[in-house]
């Protein structure tokens, strides 16, 4: 797999993802600010994971397709879930970090000892 990562200008280090067959723009900057110019990580996973359910729907419909199928919605509720915490935290987008929320701070019921 020879992935190459350019920017607009063709160099190294950009928003362009170029492999074989395949060449994904990703947004650079706010779309607020620079207005909608690529996509986002959520819209590849979208992609794939259109492609597998319809080869759940013929024959190529097969176990590890499923499994991969919801580890991939696993992935989107896991970017959902990063997008709201960082706009509860006000750091929606801003470069700044968001605060991990730790499984502790979460349910009041768990105890590192077990008790």
């Amino acid at each position: 797999m020879n992935t190459q990562v350019v920017n607009e200008a063709g160099q190294a280090g950009g928003h362009v993802l170029e492999h074989p067959f395949i060449r994904v723009v990703f947004q650079n900057g706010f779309p607020k600010e620079v207005g909608i110019n690529g996509c986002r990580v959520e819209d590849v996973i979208a992609v794939a994971l259109e492609r597998l359910e319809r080869y759940q729907e013929g024959p190529l419909a097969c176990s590890e397709n499923e499994s991969a199928i919801r580890h991939l919605r696993q992935a989107v509720e896991d970017l959902e879930l990063r997008k709201r915490r960082r706009q509860e935290q006000g750091v929606l987008n801003t470069l700044t970090q968001h605060q991990a929320i730790r499984t502790e701070d979460e349910d009041h019921d768990f105890s590192a000892t077990g008790a």
